[in-house]
């Protein structure tokens, strides 16, 4: 799996979604369910900056991405807004893995239709978070609450619209704790994101 590209056998074991889920009435699409095959990739890539793992999440978002063709509207520009990692984790890590992964969809979707897509890095956390993945879906949600706030340099003149939709990203979705969060800081900001893009999702989080 670390190689160039992923084998034929872990590639069978990564489960596709072809489908749409809701996360309190915001659309999600994810490019695949979770499992050990992408768990691996997601560590790769957050955590090695593994050029092979960020492309692989990259292109299921961008799968996703191609399914909210009905709420597109024949728009011809999009903006993503990727979920952030704490400043603290970015200098440990030495690069910024949301926004790097943001960057590859937004080149690949560009790449393979007439969209031009924005990356706006309109979140920021703003206080001292545990690490998620040590938690419970409880503490999870009072980790993060109130944890994010609004880049007002980096939302100047994106609101959300059908002509102009705007999608929060993320590598993964295992509670929604952190999405709902991103939601919350963004909506009280006026910017109504049109739905959520995600590499992969836990089929826990609609349980």
């Amino acid at each position: 799996m670390p190689g160039s590209s992923l084998c034929n056998l872990c590639e069978s074991k990564i489960c596709r979604i072809s489908g749409r889920h809701e996360i309190d009435g915001t659309p999600l699409w994810a490019g695949a369910y979770y499992g050990d095959e992408l768990a691996q990739l997601i560590l790769l890539a957050k955590e090695e900056n593994n050029l092979s793992a960020r492309n692989y999440l990259a292109q299921l978002l961008v799968e996703g991405f191609m399914r909210t063709a009905p709420i597109l509207n024949q728009s011809d520009i999009a903006t993503l807004v990727p979920i952030p990692s704490s400043a603290h984790a970015n200098r440990k890590r030495g690069y910024r893995h949301s926004y790097l992964l943001a960057r590859r969809t937004a080149a690949l979707i560009e790449r393979t239709s007439a969209i031009h897509v924005e990356v706006k890095e309109a979140l920021r956390v703003n206080r001292k978070i545990a690490d998620q993945s040590t938690l419970n879906r409880a503490e999870r949600v009072r980790n993060i609450s109130g944890a994010y706030s609004v880049e007002k340099r980096h939302i100047s003149g994106i609101c959300g619209s059908p002509t102009e939709p705007i999608f929060v990203i993320d590598d993964l979705v295992t509670s929604a704790s952190s999405i709902r969060e991103g939601l919350r800081a963004l909506q009280e900001h006026g910017i109504a994101p049109s739905g959520v893009l995600a590499a992969g999702v836990s089929p826990r989080v609609f349980s």
